[in-house]
């Protein structure tokens, strides 16, 4: 029998896909991209110019730091001047003053720029690691995003912020870096937060509600990952004692509060008005959480933490950005999928990467390059007309939020009658100046007992009006924004 032998054709090599997925690979992913784009909106938000009312005064406060050292008496009113003040802030307040020696306000707007950075990261960071997938972390952390742009602004709350955030980041994601060790991180950021700001109060807040949530859900703080979070909490707790003023700043956020009938007629301390756009952004985040936490049935401790927040910013208006932080999280681990498209590394994404490092790049410039202040919402004008009729250094009136202007451009030749330390004037002074900010009975008695010589007032407000109408007073400047009006001799007002 014979076997004929067929030649075997030669097999065609395959495709090489070793060039391309080596191409591909030399990209950044595409969670990269979406990353930077927080990273960028965050960097714009913190960078603007500085304006601030309060920020203001904090930095005039970094700048008495530097020369004199941490205040404990007030040094900036004629009303109150020596009245035991608490710079709850002089931590924030003097990393202002050395960026203020380095580089001045340009240094203060890079700084910003950064902090916003970092929290614009650690929101999509947060958001993409619990919920699995792009998108669904992209919307929920851009909704927290603008909900947090409702308090943003250059004082020291951003640093409240940011540490929020690392501490929600902390407890929700144990297996971090910052999550792997509680005992280092929680001490450190909290005496870092209790020297910035008066939220740290807040930070304690949220870790007592997790871990009591999580006992309710049969995991008490006795074994575990929860003994290991109470523990670093009682330290960091024992730590935030170690300060300039001792109990008086760990009691201070208290202390505060206590002044309600003071803080009811602050903007940032009333309920969000939902006609405003911001306040509808909190809205909706309201809304959000409601219908996801509902229908993926969330465990007690999400319910825990997620309403108490939630009411915290119905409450009060500063309180919005905390809550959007500590929701965040709660609602990207509810909608998590583990069908999540492939993070594709592409090699076009350069593009895309570059185009948003330029654009940082450019906010950075610009920063550089143009006036580091915005005075436009402050009396300009109304107060260079005070300097040249020589009344610089009278005991002036003007509004809390003009007093801090004051404080960062004129002091110490001119001192104020009331700014918005509202945890420090006494009473009496609250009283007063809500008697002048309202027109009240009375508004008059307040400037004759105060020894009052020069009022500088928003010229559309009611105390204008009757100073205006008022033999003793004598207009000496005038604009759309602020009026001028200066005290007569005794003789000249009969």
């Amino acid at each position: 029998m014979t076997v004929t032998v067929r030649p075997v054709a030669p097999a065609q090599d395959a495709p090489d896909t070793s060039t391309d997925t080596a191409r591909a690979a030399r990209g950044p992913k595409l969670s990269t991209i979406y990353t930077l784009v927080f990273v960028a909106a965050g960097f714009h938000a913190g960078i603007e110019r500085l304006h601030d009312n309060s920020f203001l005064w904090h930095l005039r406060t970094g700048q008495w730091i530097l020369d004199h050292g941490i205040p404990h008496h007030d040094p900036y009113s004629f009303t109150a001047h020596g009245t035991v003040w608490v710079a709850q802030s002089w931590l924030a307040e003097l990393i202002y003053g050395v960026l203020d020696v380095l580089h001045g306000g340009v240094a203060i707007r890079l700084f910003g720029g950064v902090i916003g950075a970092v929290v614009g990261f650690l929101l999509y960071r947060v958001a993409l690691q619990l919920a699995g997938e792009r998108m669904r972390a992209a919307l929920l952390a851009a909704l927290a995003y603008v909900v947090l742009l409702n308090v943003w602004s250059e004082r020291p709350l951003m640093l409240g912020l940011l540490a929020m955030l690392v501490v929600v980041y902390a407890v929700e994601l144990p297996d971090s870096p910052i999550g792997r060790h509680p005992m280092v991180t929680l001490p450190v950021l909290m005496w870092f937060w209790a020297n910035v700001h008066g939220t740290f109060a807040l930070g304690f807040v949220y870790l007592a509600l997790h871990l009591a949530g999580r006992a309710w859900e049969g995991n008490p703080p006795t074994r575990g990952r929860e003994r290991a979070l109470l523990r670093a909490s009682v330290v960091a707790g024992l730590v935030t004692l170690v300060n300039p003023y001792g109990l008086d700043l760990v009691l201070f956020p208290l202390r505060l509060i206590g002044r309600d009938h003071v803080l009811s007629s602050v903007a940032e301390w009333q309920s969000p008005n939902f006609r405003e756009l911001g306040a509808r952004c909190f809205a909706l985040l309201i809304v959000v959480t409601i219908v996801i936490l509902a229908r993926k049935h969330a465990g007690r401790r999400d319910l825990l933490v997620s309403i108490a927040f939630l009411v915290l910013g119905l409450w009060a208006v500063r309180n919005v950005g905390l809550a959007a932080i500590v929701v965040l999280p709660v609602l990207a681990r509810l909608v998590h999928t583990d069908d999540a498209r492939p993070d594709e590394r592409r090699a076009f994404h350069w593009v895309w990467a570059a185009g948003l490092i330029l654009l940082i790049a450019g906010f950075a410039n610009q920063a550089r390059t143009e006036l580091p202040f915005d005075f436009s919402g402050y009396p300009v004008a109304a107060w260079q007309a005070v300097q040249r009729q020589g009344l610089e250094g009278q005991h002036l009136v003007t509004t809390d939020a003009w007093a801090g202007y004051l404080i960062e451009q004129a002091w110490p030749q001119q001192t104020v009658f009331y700014d918005d330390r509202y945890d420090m004037y006494p009473l009496a002074m609250n009283t007063d100046y809500m008697k002048l900010l309202d027109a009240q009975p009375g508004w008059q008695n307040v400037l004759d007992r105060h020894r009052v010589d020069v009022v500088m007032w928003p010229a559309r407000q009611a105390l204008s009006q009757l100073l205006a109408l008022d033999p003793h007073w004598r207009k000496t400047f005038g604009d759309d924004k602020a009026v001028v009006y200066v005290r007569r001799p005794a003789t000249a007002a009969h």
